[in-house]
């Protein structure tokens, strides 16, 4: 199942109240445990209140958290989070929420029944209860609205993740090659190229025309490719270098179409 949503409702300007858990900056966490994000339309509590779905929190040495919502609507006060030690994928493995680099992934979906509205809010208190013993981090939090899920309509004949590297190599004057660090830190990131095969029987199939509509309308985005199996590969993202491309599925026009894209992580 890959998951794209807008843009985090919690970043730019002053919605976050500690900048760095809006900053796309693994390197960078604060270890303050109330957390006010603004995600009105103003990004300062007097805006309206936007529509949202799910929370993401990465972070280190969390048990668990609150979400204390300002001016709620279709939704009743959520019951504390505990993180899972682990989530399920569609092969029946059961991966760990935690990777190799020690940060916990965890995606909360808060919009279970897609025949009831989203719920909405103006700003929404995170507050974080520490594993026995540690001190928490949070080094990232995204408040997200889901708008396109590719899975029952279609299924993907390719998902294929490149790591792209953030620095480069060199070459000195003896020819001896060296890796040079891109600046700041920057981490490496990911490239994935996508086939999606859109399956529909009769008439003009819908998932095609849904995936470009997102496209077009959408650059700047976050994307969730297989939340179950990588929990980790969740992040800001925009599209790949490479065009979107459509082709039937064979002569028979009703048998669908394939649609191969690509999302380059920001």
């Amino acid at each position: 199942m890959a998951i794209f949503y807008a843009y985090p409702l919690n970043y730019g300007g002053s919605r976050s109240q500690y900048p760095v858990v809006a900053d796309n900056n693994y390197a960078t966490f604060t270890q303050q445990t109330s957390i006010l994000l603004h995600i009105d339309s103003a990004g300062d509590g007097s805006g309206t209140a936007r529509e949202f779905t799910d929370i993401f929190v990465k972070g280190t040495g969390i048990e668990s958290y609150s979400a204390a919502l300002t001016d709620p609507a279709n939704i009743t006060s959520p019951q504390a989070r505990t993180l899972p030690a682990s989530v399920k994928n569609d092969s029946k493995d059961t991966v760990s929420i935690t990777d190799l680099d020690g940060f916990q992934n965890d995606l909360h979906s808060l919009w279970t029944d897609k025949s009831t509205d989203k719920p909405k809010a103006k700003a929404i208190t995170l507050t974080v209860t520490a594993v026995t013993g540690q001190t928490p981090r949070i080094y990232e939090v995204m408040i997200l609205d889901r708008l396109l899920t590719l899975d029952s309509d279609g299924s993907f004949s390719r998902i294929e993740y490149d790591s792209l590297e953030s620095g480069s190599y060199e070459s000195d004057l003896r020819g001896q090659r060296s890796y040079v660090p891109a600046l700041g830190g920057t981490r490496d990131k990911w490239l994935v190229n996508l086939t999606l095969n859109s399956l529909r029987g009769t008439g003009r199939d819908t998932i095609a025309d849904d995936l470009l509509h997102f496209i077009r309308r959408h650059k700047s985005f976050v994307f969730a490719p297989e939340y179950n199996r990588y929990p980790d590969r969740i992040f800001l993202a925009g599209w790949g270098d490479a065009q979107t491309t459509l082709r039937y599925l064979a002569r028979y026009k009703g048998a669908g179409r394939r649609a191969s894209f690509s999302v380059r992580e920001a």
